[in-house]
């Protein structure tokens, strides 16, 4: 089979944690002797008629780009550019199978394009930006509300844009032949935030793509927390350091992971340098293998896609205190691991004083991990059932058709034109605007 997975980035220019596993994926499925390229998006701002075509280690990748302001921004994921262009690729490539992975910086209509060029698709719902139009769904959060976005999308627009955004996506996850999800409480937490049924979901998990080594057994556990992964305030650390905070002395912290946003660095180190907290930046597989700690504490405030840190501290040897998160729950051993209520400070200061609760807590076992090859060998499965017919896109009405996705885009402009006449200070376009478009 020809198979193009197809995502918002990769590498070498961006290498997260979706982006390493469509990586694995893609170079098992090249390993088991089909032809496999990576079509993906870009952050660097070029015309959409242009296609890069890069080796990445032996991996064919074919860059997109888009050009237009703001393309980034959620009410801006559908685009034509990148979709006429998307549909003259596969016309000159004829790939069998087109499994999409996400769709931010390329269009919202990539199953569909692919559907009309004869391929069998396939989509993996990595993230909540489907029904939520963000990659993240707070623990809270039950009820979809519109995203923050530039200063120039009002309320009322970006109420009628998320509207938009829902439906065109349940058009384009119903159109496909294969939907899938990394585990089943994620398929579970998709489905219920979504407006239409989008039948059955199948369970892919992620590859473990950093295996750190086991930790020594301890004769007995300290008071010493460990956590890693990026640090964005969404992960949850803030909760962490409120715990000790108002614990007193007793526990230790090392925090493994960059910050990204230099405002929220400076302030985890501002608050480090009063704790008993170390921040040790960025780190490996390895350097997991050398920490001194006794628990993982892992306090996500959001529904977590799978949560790899799960199994990472199960890999290590550590028990687990965790946000309770339908996720974490399905794959975090259950004499191992202790939960708290998300975003609860006091209830993880409970636990943390519980000592007889935590000293009871087991070892937990190595756990069985599925390679990447044997992933890609159901999905592999399900790619040639598809191809013969025997799974078959949902039946129902377009809810985003085009004339409607029209009637939307007139009003957008309308009220551009509104807000340029109205407001004197409005943000002026770069000087070359008119003239690149």
């Amino acid at each position: 089979m020809k198979i193009f997975h197809v995502l918002h980035g990769f590498a070498p220019e961006l290498t997260g944690g979706t982006e390493l596993a469509v990586e694995a994926l893609a170079r098992a499925m090249q390993g088991a002797g089909h032809e496999v390229a990576v079509v993906t998006g870009s952050i660097e701002v070029a015309p959409s008629e242009r296609v890069d075509e890069l080796d990445v280690d032996g991996l064919r990748v074919l860059r997109m780009h888009r050009e237009d302001l703001y393309f980034e921004e959620w009410p801006k994921t559908w685009s034509p550019e990148v979709g006429a262009r998307f549909a003259e690729l596969l016309a000159a490539e004829r790939p069998d199978v087109v499994h999409v992975h996400h769709w931010i910086r390329l269009t919202s209509d990539l199953v569909r394009i692919a559907r009309a060029a004869g391929c069998a698709t396939a989509v993996t719902m990595h993230d909540y930006f489907t029904t939520f139009a963000t990659p993240v769904r707070r623990h809270d959060a039950d009820e979809p509300e519109p995203p923050d976005c530039s200063v120039h999308v009002g309320a009322a627009e970006r109420a009628e844009a998320l509207r938009d955004h829902r439906d065109d996506f349940a058009d384009e996850i119903r159109a496909a032949h294969l939907r899938y999800a990394p585990c089943r409480a994620h398929a579970a937490g998709v489905q219920a935030t979504a407006d239409v049924e989008f039948g059955e979901i199948g369970v892919t998990p992620p590859p473990l793509l950093r295996v750190p080594p086991r930790l020594p057994e301890r004769e007995s556990r300290q008071r010493r927390l460990v956590t890693w992964g990026s640090l964005y305030p969404d992960k949850g650390l803030d909760l962490v350091l409120d715990a000790l905070f108002s614990i007193g002395s007793g526990w230790t912290l090392d925090v493994y992971g960059e910050a990204h946003d230099p405002a929220y660095r400076d302030r985890l180190a501002t608050r480090a340098q009063q704790m008993p907290v170390t921040l040790h930046g960025a780190f490996t597989p390895d350097d997991l293998g050398q920490i001194e700690a006794d628990y993982a504490v892992l306090p996500s405030l959001c529904h977590e896609s799978y949560g790899m840190t799960i199994d990472e501290a199960q890999c290590l040897g550590l028990p687990i205190i965790a946000s309770d998160l339908p996720s974490f729950r399905e794959h975090a051993a259950e004499k191992s691991s202790v939960f708290f209520p998300p975003g609860d400070a006091g209830a993880l200061a409970m636990v943390l004083l519980d000592e007889a609760r935590l000293q009871a807590l087991e070892t937990p076992a190595v756990p069985i991990l599925e390679p990447a090859e044997r992933v890609a060998a159901r999905l592999l499965h399900d790619y040639a059932a598809a191809q013969r017919g025997e799974r078959a896109p949902l039946d129902g009405d377009v809810l985003m058709t085009p004339e409607r996705r029209a009637r939307a885009m007139f009003r957008r402009a309308e009220r551009r034109n509104w807000s340029a006449c109205q407001r004197a200070d409005r943000k002026a376009p770069p000087d070359d605007f008119l003239r690149r478009r």
